[in-house]
């Protein structure tokens, strides 16, 4: 397989197809680039395909009014995002921004629907991939309604830790930075009040926080209070 066929055999979506399909997706999906910072697409856009992320990384969020945003979710190379619209006019529920700069695949619905067709694990990866997102909204959902500031950091730092951390002699650090901003979008709250219980969590000695970098250091004090609540 050349380069580019072997990061769709990456995908979530393309997971358990042949060297020869996945050289043929390869050959016909066209390869798009955001910079970071740049909208992929928003509400106002008509949902027309799903996009396969080759390299960087994706926020998709939702945006009040007034400005606030609330992260839906953040996904990384060999997931996918998107909508393939019903009634042929459906619109985007969420934004999609490049969190850095990204190289996408776009899968046209067309191209999905021949593709399904082709080869039926592609829909059973596709049920697979929808059943887990839902099921993250919905824990989402569930820590928005009844868990507090504190208890929705903690977890959020343990998923964090989960994707990305990295065991050193100081504790496992997470090794990608984030903002307050960010940390704040991904919970819910505002920065203010982020930059306020992340001191405490740091004061208590559960993380370190250095050059926007977090240490776990204790991981199971994080964890009871993440179910305390």
């Amino acid at each position: 397989m050349s380069q580019t066929a072997d990061s769709l055999s990456s995908s979530e979506l393309f997971e358990g197809l042949t060297d020869a399909a996945l050289a043929d997706l390869d050959g016909r999906l066209r390869a798009a680039g955001f910079r970071k910072g740049e909208l992929i697409y928003s509400p106002f856009d008509r949902g027309d395909a799903l996009y396969l992320i080759e390299a960087g990384r994706v926020r998709l969020y939702r945006s009040a009014h007034d400005g606030r945003q609330l992260t839906l979710a953040m996904l990384d190379e060999g997931e996918a995002f998107g909508l393939v619209p019903v009634n042929g006019d459906d619109l985007h529920d969420a934004y999609a921004e490049a969190m850095s700069d990204c190289v996408l695949r776009v899968v046209p619905a067309a191209d999905l629907e021949r593709t399904a067709a082709e080869h039926p694990q592609v829909a059973m990866n596709l049920m697979r991939s929808l059943s887990q997102r839902l099921r993250s909204v919905e824990d989402r959902l569930e820590s928005l309604a009844f868990r507090g500031v504190s208890a929705r950091l903690a977890g959020q730092l343990l998923e964090l830790m989960e994707r990305y951390g990295r065991v050193t002699p100081q504790g496992i650090r997470i090794d990608e930075r984030f903002t307050h901003m960010q940390l704040a979008e991904m919970i819910g709250t505002s920065r203010e009040t982020l930059t306020k219980v992340l001191n405490e969590l740091r004061e208590s000695g559960m993380i370190d926080v250095r050059e926007r970098l977090v240490w776990v250091l204790d991981a199971d004090a994080l964890e009871h209070l993440k179910t305390a609540g």
